[in-house]
């Protein structure tokens, strides 16, 4: 399953140095990174975010995949996602979106592709999430996708200045049982 991954409705693909605008739009704005490691971001933030993303994205072997969430029927870009290196075969899943796209169950059908090309193309035995306790949608998000709650992580992320909880949830290959596409489009990828 190589980049971009293709879902029914959006196309997940590497960012571009022309992304900054409607990068810069979700990734400034407070309620979007409210439960987020990053921002409110600044122009330069942002910057620094495409240049670090472009290097990774070109790294021999690659261990992120940092990506843009794009949507397939108008073109626009609207949030970001991605799997993170962590060590031998597991990865940290991520994703934020402008808020004028919540609630339209993207976040799920970016969490389904991440897991299908995680466990298949990359071979992970692991991928966890780190989510703010208050970040109620993102924790239904997760679990309908078989990962467990595996931990209350207390002040573990110095964000904004001070010291933030995280609830950590992981889904192991073998809680996928047979792995089967889910919500990819056959013979797009």
């Amino acid at each position: 399953m190589p980049i971009p991954l293709l879902t029914p409705r959006l196309e997940l693909r590497d960012f571009r140095p022309d992304d900054f605008a409607a990068v810069h739009a979700y990734g400034s704005d407070p309620k979007v990174t409210l439960y987020t490691a990053f921002g409110p971001n600044t122009e330069e933030q942002t910057r620094a975010f495409l240049d670090r993303v472009a290097e990774e994205s070109a790294a021999e072997p690659r261990e992120h995949h940092n990506l843009a969430v794009v949507d397939r029927e108008s073109g626009a870009l609207f949030g970001g996602c991605g799997l993170i290196g962590r060590g031998e075969r597991t990865h940290e899943i991520g994703y934020v979106l402008h808020r004028d796209w919540w609630g339209r169950g993207f976040a799920t059908e970016i969490v389904r592709a991440l897991l299908d090309f995680g466990f298949g193309e990359l071979a992970a035995h692991r991928i966890y999430a780190r989510v703010a306790p208050e970040n109620e949608a993102s924790s239904r998000v997760l679990l309908k996708h078989g990962f467990r709650l595996e931990g209350h992580l207390r002040k573990e992320c110095f964000v904004r200045g001070e010291w933030q909880d995280s609830l950590l949830y992981a889904i192991l290959e073998e809680d996928r049982g047979e792995l089967q596409p889910r919500g990819l489009t056959p013979g797009l990828l």
